[in-house]
């Protein structure tokens, strides 16, 4: 497989794992050659490996991927694409190359860089189906919070005390749950089968729109139910630029929070908390 066959296989795939089932499903959903630019077959052709994009228009596909500009799927992306650009990935190679010993990082630096390291090892995606199993109905929803975040088994009767829904219930939930590759579940007991990952949240996508909202109703409705423990706000005018600057800064120290979680925590002596940073913007001139 040449390079620019090599990035075109890293596009079609994202664009599966972001809820796109086909390239053209997702060209005519975020809008077509009025959003993109561009007319189909030359898409379709970046995908089959016959051509590459210019530099800014792969921004503007991410963008339209719902892929963030920072994460891992992003890097994957950008890695292949200069790959396929040089003819080797040597180049590459050296940027993403760990600093000398000798580097000149601060300590917040070099906590920051560890930090990222290790919650890309940690990291998981689930699929489309996936995530729409989790947002079938409230029960679902909350015993998979449960297990994502609990390592080991758990009886059906201690996941009711837990959740407060009657064990028929949870029962039902737990085989949709194991259907979907997401729990095991024998006779009276289940486990989570990422109870040691970081689960990275779905993107929003035209595809995603429908089950992001449902999961955020479930999730509103939840937090209605939760205890408030702490709070920190602030307002702020600021440009745009250094809005998304600080949106990455936001996104690493909510982030931080994993490197606290022990999913091995004796239940006796833990709680299960949902860490929600939000950012509103008022005053709009838009």
């Amino acid at each position: 497989m040449n390079n620019a066959k090599a990035f075109g296989s890293v596009l079609a795939r994202t664009r599966k794992e972001q809820g796109f089932s086909n390239a053209y499903q997702f060209f005519k959903s975020v809008g077509g050659s009025k959003s993109l630019g561009l007319a189909f077959v030359s898409y379709w052709d970046m995908e089959r490996g016959k051509k590459l994009p210019k530099s800014w228009r792969l921004k503007a596909i991410m963008a339209a991927l719902g892929v963030e500009q920072y994460s891992p799927k992003a890097k994957e992306l950008i890695r292949a694409y200069f790959k396929a650009l040089s003819g080797s990935d040597e180049l590459v190679q050296t940027l993403s190359a760990p600093a000398s010993s000798g580097a000149d990082l601060s300590g917040s630096e070099l906590v920051e860089t560890a930090t990222s390291k290790a919650l890309e090892q940690l990291s998981v995606n689930l699929t489309i189906e996936q995530w729409r199993l989790c947002a079938r109905d409230t029960v679902t929803f909350r015993c998979q919070y449960f297990l994502f975040n609990t390592a080991g088994w758990i009886t059906v009767r201690e996941l009711s005390d837990a959740t407060k829904f009657k064990p028929e219930a949870v029962r039902k939930a737990l085989k949709a749950l194991a259907s979907g590759g997401l729990v095991d579940f024998a006779k009276d007991k289940a486990r989570g089968l990422f109870a040691t990952k970081l689960v990275e949240l779905l993107t929003a996508t035209p595809a995603t729109a429908a089950i992001k909202a449902a999961l955020l109703k479930h999730l509103k409705a939840w937090l209605e139910d939760s205890k408030r423990i702490d709070s920190k706000r602030i307002t702020v005018r600021m440009s745009k630029a250094n809005l998304d600057i600080y949106r990455q800064h936001l996104k690493k120290t909510v982030n931080l929070a994993s490197i606290y979680s022990n999913s091995e925590e004796d239940r006796r002596d833990s709680d299960i908390y949902i860490i929600d940073a939000s950012i509103f913007q008022t005053f709009s001139r838009d």
